[in-house]
């Protein structure tokens, strides 16, 4: 039937404000740092049919695959045995939690005369569900039952009432119950206020008018996706990555994991193929197909509608092809802990695969790696034992106009929030010893690209452990574009009391002693056009703002900078770039 404009823009904001209850309760309620600062989840409402039809900020990589826990709901548990009251858990990165154990995934259906109409969706991470160390995330690992406790769809409300068996079992299987159940109570809170929003807009503007409205939505979202596509010109893109391997540093299992795609455009539709890309890893690198889908959807709304809230309609023109056994499309039980590091990186080659297509599109590679990493130990001032999840901003790639951006959380955690000082030490028995921008971090370019961070942690009165998964290290850093220069890498160092240095990318379950300290270090982005090109004034001003040290400027810009004046010498610079075009040329 058809809808007048206004009553269907007063459903879609309905919809949108009904996820966003859902962060906000969960903000306001949750246990753990990770949810209620950082913000690693996502809401989001869907249909009956498991399509996505609104959201609210937050992890791209958790939206686009909801449905997939809604569709494994209903071949698990089965539709029919549904009612109203239910709420759904499930982490099972094989049934319905697509990503790995710690992310819990909550559903909680929308009932209207005793059918559902639509869900109510949370997917977010917790700091413990078990597994060989804490955390739930680990470099380690050679199969998914060492990673923690797994829950496929089960009722954890039954018709409004609490499923005591299943809180028996996940208080049983972390090492922190109080602050896991916690989040969960407030993960129950959060689905359960959203779905009574649908049921209220179903109930104000009758049924008809509201299913009408929500494929209008969705129809929409193919018809701009489809029209965007068309300005992207026809052909097929190549790109690839090499990750750095899928193991402990010390102990690497296969040291070097190819990622590849080809993304072929014809007229309004794209295809990803993911042929070439390596066999599932013996480690931990895998990831389950809803996230390789997932991470492919985020890239392609990137390059045809960014600026537009998501839905399912916008991603019908796609088509996502992943090999069977692949690290993209493992096979059950292969471990996928490190499931973050190949996707992270899949939405820069979608960027990268296209820089000739649609030059200015797109940006250079960002630093590349979610820095995921866990801090662990009994607080001597409560004797309680805590578990703190954190990941690190870096750099984003220079543009076609502009410099990256500094200090933003990779791809896959969109807008994310790092733990803030006050609350760190406030929480845990550390000092924080500096938080910085990282110098000289961003990729040299006529766009400079944005510059990582260092942050540092002097462990008080314990000894602590740590684990780090960290990629784009060895093989692959944030490349540049069209002339510009690859940022620096992403690393972690801990500097022990007997004054040694250690240098780690991927590491589980490090002792950390009292009084040491462990630094972690993003990355730059990659810059954009030759440095030779930036105007000679941005460089001096990067100089004075700390951004780019003088030997930078001179090496990787050729500009010479007067430092009694601190300003630029003209004649120097023209002479110095000549040379270094010189150079290039040979």
């Amino acid at each position: 039937m058809k809808i007048d404009p206004i009553t269907l823009e007063v459903i879609r904001n309905r919809l949108i404000a009904a996820s966003r209850d859902i962060r906000r309760t969960i903000e306001r309620a949750a246990y753990s740092p990770i949810l209620y600062e950082v913000v690693d989840f996502s809401c989001g409402i869907l249909d009956s049919e498991a399509n996505l039809i609104a959201e609210t900020p937050g992890l791209p990589i958790f939206l686009a695959n909801l449905g997939n826990a809604v569709e494994s709901t209903y071949s698990t548990i089965g539709k029919e045995d549904l009612n109203e009251g239910d709420v759904i858990i499930c982490n099972d990165p094989y049934n319905g939690g697509g990503t790995h154990c710690p992310d819990l995934t909550v559903l909680c259906p929308a009932f209207y005369d005793g059918k559902i109409y639509g869900w109510a969706a949370f997917r977010g991470h917790t700091v413990d569900m078990g597994g060989i160390y804490p955390g739930g995330w680990y470099s380690n690992t050679t199969e998914v039952f060492q990673e923690g406790f797994r829950l496929p769809p089960v009722k954890l409300m039954v018709k409004g009432k609490p499923n005591e068996d299943v809180f028996r079992l996940i208080r049983t299987n972390t090492r922190v119950p109080d602050a896991v159940l916690g989040d969960v109570r407030a993960m129950i809170a959060a689905v359960r206020k959203a779905s009574g929003r649908i049921y209220e807009i179903i109930d104000t503007y009758g049924l008809k008018i509201t299913l009408a409205a929500i494929n209008e939505i969705l129809d929409q979202g193919e018809r701009m996706a489809r029209a965007a596509v068309q300005r992207i010109p026809n052909g097929r893109y190549k790109a690839e990555a090499l990750l750095d391997g899928d193991g402990n540093d010390d102990a690497p299992l296969d040291d070097k994991v190819w990622v590849r795609m080809t993304i072929e455009v014809k007229d309004e539709e794209m295809t990803m193929d993911f042929t070439g890309t390596d066999p599932q890893c013996r480690g931990p690198m895998n990831v389950p197909e809803p996230s390789t889908v997932s991470s492919a959807r985020y890239g392609f709304k990137i390059i045809t509608t960014p600026d537009l809230p998501s839905n399912e309609g916008f991603f019908r023109p796609l088509k996502v092809i992943i090999p069977e056994g692949s690290l993209l499309k493992p096979k059950f039980p292969a471990a996928c802990a490190m499931w973050p590091a190949p996707t992270t990186t899949i939405p820069d080659l979608i960027l990268k695969a296209l820089a000739t297509a649609i030059p200015d599109r797109v940006r250079a590679g960002h630093f590349g790696d979610s820095m995921a990493n866990f801090i662990y130990g009994t607080d001597p001032r409560t004797k309680r034992y805590y578990v703190c999840a954190e990941g690190d901003a870096g750099g984003y790639g220079g543009k076609p106009y502009e410099d990256g951006e500094h200090a933003f959380f990779s791809m896959d955690l969109g807008d994310t929030y790092n733990v803030p000082v006050e609350v760190a030490e406030v929480r845990y028995p550390w000092r924080v010893e500096r938080f910085e921008l990282r110098k000289d971090s961003g990729g040299p370019g006529k766009y400079r690209g944005g510059l990582g961070v260092i942050r540092d942690y002097t462990i008080i009165g314990h000894n602590a452990g740590l684990t780090v998964t960290t990629d784009r290290v060895k093989y692959t850093p944030p490349w540049g574009l069209f002339g510009g220069k690859p940022g620096k890498p992403n690393i972690t160092v801990v500097f022990r009391k007997n004054g040694k240095q250690e240098k780690w990318r991927k590491i589980s379950n490090l002792p950390l002693n009292q009084d040491e300290v462990v630094s972690f270090q993003t990355g730059g982005g990659g810059g954009y056009g030759s440095p030779l090109e930036r105007d000679p004034k941005l460089v001096l001003k990067d100089v004075i703002d700390g951004y780019v040290s003088e030997r930078s400027a001179r090496k990787d810009y050729g500009v010479v900078i007067n430092k009694s004046k601190m300003s630029v010498d003209r004649d120097a610079t023209k002479k110095l770039r000549s040379s270094l075009h010189g150079e290039q040329d040979k």
